[in-house]
């Protein structure tokens, strides 16, 4: 398979939510086929709404989880929409020529498990008949922003952050009849704080957020998302930009540089 047929299954032309969809990742695959052959199923989702509830979601989890939840989602009759924008390496190294180890060792987050599974789930989702207009799942990468890797002179910064411009606003969600989103993640009570700018407006807007933890039987529970650091300030992308580090070619991801002697 092609990278652009890989891409334009995940963002066909007439799907509604195909803008949103962040190719960073779908340029940078690369032959050879991922060497798993299958994706691992999910359990049962007794919590998941009925498609017909146009209830959009956003499933911050780690690794490739996300792609997995999604692509069961899909089954249900819901868009996954992958909002992925790190890097996988320095240009110039395709995937077949780096070793799993080369991932891990050099850049910060390893989103090569994230790559494969979307490979990996491209005939699944190419074979179900998903409505143009279907509710979203947006995918996230809940390791985005680097898990505490140490960062040192050398290593590959493709540390990512999520801003409110990456999702749909709650206008245009409403006018498209979705009035609730759940935020699917693994443990914690609240969102990532990039993440939490995104919701936030999105709850001011009219829109309910509920909260689904995978660790816990549970069904979605409402939330009120907490105001987070530097909300609503003209200054905030500004700010967040200069702790990561943009690409020429799109997404984030650059090596760290050595420290200038004094």
């Amino acid at each position: 398979m092609s990278n652009e047929h890989i891409y334009k299954v995940w963002a066909p032309d007439n799907c509604l939510w195909s803008p949103w969809v962040k190719p960073v990742l779908f340029a940078c695959m690369d032959d050879p086929e991922p060497s798993e052959a299958s994706l691992p199923v999910v359990g049962e989702t007794p919590w998941v709404p009925p498609v017909d509830e146009r209830v959009a979601m956003v499933l911050d989890l780690p690794r490739e989880e996300g792609v997995i939840v999604g692509l069961e989602l899909a089954g249900h009759g819901y868009r996954p929409v992958p909002l992925y924008n790190a890097l996988p390496r320095p240009s110039g190294i395709p995937a077949n020529m780096a070793e799993p180890e080369y991932f891990q060792k050099v850049s910060v987050v390893d989103v090569r498990p994230i790559m494969n599974a979307l490979w990996l789930g491209t005939k699944k989702l190419a074979e179900l008949a998903i409505a143009v207009d279907a509710p979203p799942v947006f995918l996230l990468d809940a390791n985005r922003r680097g898990g505490g890797e140490n960062l040192f002179p050398g290593r590959y910064d493709n540390r990512s952050v999520s801003f409110t411009t990456d999702f749909p606003s709650a206008i245009f969600l409403k006018t498209h009849g979705i009035s609730r989103v759940i935020l699917v993640q693994r443990f914690h009570a609240q969102p990532q704080p990039d993440l939490a700018h995104a919701l936030r407006r999105w709850q001011e807007g009219g829109i309910a957020i509920q909260l689904k933890q995978l660790e816990t039987m549970e069904l979605p529970q409402n939330i009120i998302i907490q105001k987070p650091s530097w909300f609503g300030a003209v200054w905030y992308r500004v700010m967040v930009s200069l702790g990561v580090q943009r690409n020429v070619l799109g997404g984030y991801g650059g090596y760290i540089a050595q420290p200038s002697g004094g």
